[in-house]
């Protein structure tokens, strides 16, 4: 068995690790399943009676930011 040195091992384990980290990456990106929900009110989300439901990343943040401010009202009174 031929044998490595020591900067033969790091290096060919550095690049095995940097080819898994690229094609580990490279599959997530080309097999996620996006989104296939739309807006069809123009990302007005208090107007949206599909707001509960929606999962698009507008209506999550428009949810959050609706829920601290009805803490920050409930905290006040």
């Amino acid at each position: 068995m031929n044998k490595l040195s020591r900067k033969e091992f790091i290096v060919k384990s550095l690049r095995l690790a940097s080819f898994t980290f690229l094609f580990s990456v490279s599959g997530y990106l080309i097999f996620r399943k996006e989104s296939d929900e739309t807006c069809n009110t123009d990302f007005m989300c208090d107007r949206c009676s599909k707001l509960k439901k929606c999962k698009l990343p507008e209506a999550k943040k428009f949810n959050s930011k609706k829920n601290e401010l009805k803490k920050k009202l409930n905290s006040n009174t």
